[in-house]
């Protein structure tokens, strides 16, 4: 029986509310636990790609997983949950944590964050290994 090879699965985190640089590090260190190999950018501040007045801390992260895609956002969306990402915070523009899965397996999933600041910031640091964290 051969075991499925891993896919390099690559998030973007962000916060606005709270303590939001506590909030990404929780959520980067919980994504160190599920993928092998696990990279990530430091943790940095961007205005909301919406026009609001919040500003949101950010990271990418990049690490190998067995798990399918739907998985892993499952497992996302739980997490956000547990983080306080409900109904109420949504109404709010509360954003505890935001996890998502942008590119899997060299499929980009999430296209126009793949090209946002929020996320192209990160995913430039990861690029040059003098400027990431490796955990």
């Amino acid at each position: 029986m051969t075991l499925p090879e891993e896919s390099e699965a690559i998030f973007c985190l962000g916060s606005n509310c709270g303590n939001r640089e506590e909030n990404v590090a929780s959520s980067l260190s919980w994504l160190s636990e599920i993928l092998s190999d696990f990279r990530h950018s430091y943790i940095y501040a961007t205005p909301d790609c919406h026009g609001g007045p919040r500003k949101y801390m950010n990271a990418v992260a990049i690490g190998l997983t067995k798990l399918q895609t739907y998985e892993l956002e499952q497992m996302c969306k739980i997490r956000e949950l547990a983080c306080g990402r409900d109904a109420t915070a949504r109404s709010a523009g509360d954003v505890p944590i935001d996890i998502d899965l942008v590119a899997y397996d060299g499929e980009i999933l999430r296209e126009k964050d793949y090209h946002s600041e929020f996320f192209t910031k990160g995913f430039l640091q990861l690029k040059h290994p003098h400027s990431a964290t490796q955990v």
